[in-house]
């Protein structure tokens, strides 16, 4: 019981983390509409697509360093949160 509440516990972190990093965008966004008067910005995931569009965002290199330092956490992390990333890397080896 004490393994499913620790479940329980890691999935609303990581949950409520996803969730102030997407408002975190959003406000970002809708500050650069009010303050700079840009019609929009383009969030771009590759480097050529960076080329096409003049107010293009690119967050890779954020991810890049937000999932190296996940590695390293899971690394010496506690049972509930080390089996997390386990579990994801391994269902993202299966689905492709």
């Amino acid at each position: 019981m004490k393994i499913l509440r620790a479940y329980a516990v890691t999935a609303i972190i990581c949950l409520s983390l996803t969730s102030i990093a997407a408002c975190i965008f959003i406000a970002d966004e809708n500050t650069k509409k009010i303050s700079l008067g840009s019609e929009s910005a383009v969030v771009v995931m590759s480097t050529s697509d960076e080329k096409l569009y003049e107010n293009a965002v690119n967050p890779s290199a954020v991810i890049g360093k937000i999932m190296n330092a996940a590695e390293k956490a899971a690394g010496f992390a506690p049972p509930p949160f080390n089996n997390l990333y386990w579990f994801a890397v391994n269902t993202e080896k299966l689905l492709s």
